[in-house]
């Protein structure tokens, strides 16, 4: 969900999703959501998951990727494991760690000529009965002040 000027203001953070136990097991382990869009020449300069409330259940590896990659949606929080994140995790993914997008550590950059949509993928076994977190994104866009 775009975030409003206003509400962008207070957390320096352009793009959030809700993620919610629900969700997890109505999407299925291995599958994929899309949670925002990078528009060409774009860059996610930060990638937070924040733990609203503790995972419940009987799944003790639930594992969440938020990226681009079709395969692989890693870029900005890679493997990131809900059930022992003790309250919030940053750019984790390979966009930020060394060798991740020629070894910036700055994010990645979408420099495509089309928009790429951001996805989260969770992977589990057992059940997700309860948790809930916030994937929060600030993506730039400097094509956006070209118009």
């Amino acid at each position: 969900m775009k975030l409003s000027v206003q509400e962008a203001a207070l957390g320096s953070y352009t793009d959030i999703y809700r993620l919610t136990a629900a969700q997890i097991t109505a999407l299925g382990t291995g599958n994929q959501v899309t949670v925002g869009k990078v528009a060409a020449g774009g860059i996610v300069t930060n990638a937070t998951v924040y733990e609203i409330t503790t995972s419940a259940g009987t799944s003790t590896d639930l594992v969440l990727d938020v990226g681009t990659t079709t395969a692989d949606p890693d870029e900005y929080i890679d493997a990131l494991n809900l059930t022992t994140l003790t309250k919030v995790a940053f750019c984790t993914g390979d966009a930020y760690t060394s060798g991740g997008d020629a070894g910036t550590l700055n994010g990645a950059i979408n420099n495509t000529t089309g928009d790429l949509d951001i996805k989260a993928e969770v992977n589990f076994t057992g059940t997700v009965t309860g948790g809930e977190w916030l994937i929060a994104l600030n993506i730039l866009n400097p094509g956006g002040l070209a118009s």
